[in-house]
């Protein structure tokens, strides 16, 4: 399908015949002995509403997003995919624990709150929804374990900053430090010497990629290959099953963001072999995806779609739709629900599927794995989250499970 505004009288009849319709990122010591890995190739359901707690919005997978979409008259078959090990497992040996088996005893809960505990923060960047929400995580566990946050930085995306963060951080004495590692391969020496003077160390998203064991307490992240699964399932839907695409990829070693990219590869390639990606652009920062995108349609200029890593870089390429005089029914899809984002979904743009982190959920059990390891008691190495596969069909009910809080006020006008 042509993604043009003048199109020819073949492409209108194509569209009129493929015509897409509306679119129906605590802990006990022990570990589950089965990996969630298998289980997380459909994205979580949001049937129910959030509540205050985590615990209280364990879902279960959703079949909405496996068995079928109807595109037009056409129905897209979307099978399952399962997570290969290697794009899960950061280190040999370690099994992911699904969050839903990670809690905490009450007796547990008690001891953290008298131990006078304190953490600290060492953010990737700030100012956005999806770190937002992972300090907001940090903060209601903070509130129901007794345990003081001490600080809270933002690197904006510098490694080095990010390293010198951590040092001022470690200046205060905290028991516990929170963090996503922008540079998987910087600050070993820092790390292993703040585990070994004792304190614990939780990564959420990405951690570093030298640490033995014995250096951290857990890994806390999002299945991100099955999120870039979740995305290629809405462009595969939204496409009718053909069409030709591009990818904007993170140039970072970081498995985690990797593993989106190869997520949504691996099913486009495995399931629909009439979906051509065309061209795959690497990125050092996602506000260069405009310009690269400007490039990819000057070259592809009937490009029907697009993924994009993460929110920010897709909000890159639909800005160079728009003034590249791309039609409407471009396909953008990308991991995280960002506001920004949202926004374009809720208003029938560019934006037409989601597979997001909880973030949110992603800081909630940080602390709680790092406050269990400060009492001295057994976490698991990798605590995983399931992506939620978002539209604009089920926007609403997903927010809350996403953010713990309702959908803002003017998405929510949007909607109708």
């Amino acid at each position: 399908m042509k993604r043009r505004k003048v199109k020819e009288t073949l492409g209108i009849l194509l569209a009129l015949t493929f015509a897409v319709s509306t679119l129906a990122g605590c802990g006990s010591g022990k570990e589950a002995g089965s990996s969630a890995a298998g289980s997380s190739s459909a994205a979580s359901s949001v049937a129910s509403s959030a509540s205050s707690s985590p615990e209280d919005q364990s879902q279960t997978s959703s079949s909405a997003s496996s068995a079928s979409k109807e595109t037009g008259s056409a129905e897209v078959e979307l099978p399952e995919m399962a997570t290969p090990d290697e794009w899960v497992s950061r280190f040999e040996g370690i099994s992911p624990t699904a969050y839903t088996d990670f809690s905490a005893t009450d007796e547990q809960v008690e001891k953290i709150k008298d131990a006078g505990l304190k953490v600290g923060l060492v953010m990737h960047t700030g100012g956005e929804s999806f770190s937002e929400a992972v300090i907001s995580g940090v903060t209601k566990a903070a509130e129901e374990l007794n345990i003081e946050i001490v600080a809270q930085t933002d690197a904006q995306w510098d490694a080095a900053q990010q390293s010198t963060n951590l040092e001022s951080v470690l200046a205060k004495d905290p028991d516990i430090v929170i963090l996503c590692q922008i540079d998987v391969d910087a600050m070993t020496d820092q790390l292993q010497e703040a585990a070994a003077n004792g304190t614990k160390l939780v990564f959420f998203d990405n951690i570093n990629a030298h640490l033995e064991e014995d250096d951290y307490v857990s890994l806390v992240t999002t299945d991100t290959y099955a999120a870039g699964v979740e995305c290629a399932k809405d462009m595969a839907s939204e496409l009718g099953g053909s069409g030709r695409i591009a990818m904007f990829t993170w140039s970072a070693p970081n498995l985690g963001n990797r593993a989106r990219s190869q997520g949504f590869r691996d099913y486009i390639e495995a399931n629909f072999p009439d979906i051509e990606i065309v061209t795959e652009e690497f990125y050092d920062d996602a506000s260069d995806c405009a310009a690269l995108a400007d490039a990819v349609f000057a070259k592809y200029p009937d490009l029907d779609g697009a993924f994009g890593q993460w929110d920010i870089p897709l909000e890159g390429v639909i800005s160079s739709a728009q003034g590249n005089d791309i039609s409407n029914d471009f396909v953008g899809t990308c991991v995280d629900l960002g506001y920004n984002v949202a926004r374009i979904m809720a208003e029938d743009g560019m934006c037409k599927g989601i597979g997001a982190q909880q973030p949110y959920k992603d800081g909630y059990y940080s602390l709680y794995a790092g406050a269990l390891g400060a009492i001295g008691e057994e976490v698991p190495k990798m605590i995983l989250i399931d992506p939620v596969n978002v539209t604009k069909e089920n926007l609403e009910e997903s927010w809350p499970v996403i953010y713990d809080q309702p959908l803002p006020d003017d998405i929510q006008s949007l909607l109708g």
